[in-house]
């Protein structure tokens, strides 16, 4: 991949500064105690990042004003979700316990390195959109519209997917029980689903920029992530050792990424 795919982010000049916000961060989790504020962070990191670009990026005036807007919206949303759910008056979320619980006399010091992780992180996945803003083309079209759609079908069902987990969990009648109504009728894993859909929809903006292929590398990496990685498999065993037969029975009707038909079975629970 050549090296102006980065050219309108100079890493060298925003390494010191994002990595010394994850140090803040990570300071400030010792008191709370609660890992998520790294996720929050990269929301935060990524949406200043982006800002930046858009404001002095060398592309043309309406097409960085289009994907700045894309990613700010995308950062503020899910940076607010994250904060409000995992961070603000409620406890570490049950990963981030289930690693400490593992890491022993070691805690400190990888929970650190895992904050650190979200700087290079951060500066991967918003150089993607500061590439995209630097396009010799003027003007928005017709694959800047397709790529807009998309954005749009992702953020929005994003936050339906969330918004609809967020209200079954405040539902005390709901504890033990698995949400399989709305998006989570069709998918276990809605809110990852369109996380992915999300990273796709740059792959059109991108269209006709040299080398615009590479440009699937991010939604692939993405994807990959969540499916195998970071994702399903944290949640899906969170899912089982809390919800037991109610989850495996979801496991065996419900698609477990890409949304779907639901399969029928004979012990299926209503939600």
């Amino acid at each position: 991949m050549p090296s102006n795919v980065f050219a309108a982010l100079i890493m060298s000049e925003w390494l010191p500064w994002v990595s010394s916000l994850f140090v803040i961060l990570w300071v400030l989790h010792l008191r709370i105690r609660n890992a998520s504020l790294a996720d929050v962070g990269f929301c935060l990191a990524f949406g200043l990042i982006v800002i930046v670009c858009g404001v002095s990026g060398p592309g043309d005036f309406s097409r960085r004003i289009v994907v700045s807007g894309m990613g700010i919206l995308y950062a503020a949303r899910l940076g607010s979700h994250l904060f409000r759910n995992r961070v603000y008056n409620t406890s570490e979320d049950s990963r981030y316990q289930a690693i400490r619980s593992m890491l022993g006399g070691w805690e400190s010091i990888v929970i650190f390195c895992y904050f650190q992780i979200q700087v290079p992180a951060c500066l991967f996945f918003a150089g993607l959109l500061c590439w995209v803003m630097n396009h010799p083309a003027e003007g928005i079209g017709w694959w800047d519209s397709l790529g807009v759609v998309i954005f749009l079908m992702a953020i929005i069902g994003e936050a339906i997917a969330d918004r609809q987990l967020e209200v079954f969990r405040q539902n005390p009648l709901n504890k033990g029980k698995t949400l399989q109504a709305g998006l989570w009728r069709y998918s276990r894993h809605p809110n990852y689903f369109f996380e992915s859909l999300h990273w796709w929809a740059y792959v059109p903006l991108a269209v006709g920029l040299p080398w615009a292929w590479a440009s699937i590398a991010w939604p692939i990496l993405m994807t990959v992530s969540l499916l195998w990685i970071t994702g399903v498999p944290w949640a899906e065993a969170q899912a089982l050792a809390s919800r037991g037969e109610s989850y495996r029975n979801y496991q065996r009707t419900t698609s477990v990424f890409f949304p779907w038909f639901p399969r029928t079975s004979t012990n299926s629970e209503a939600s």
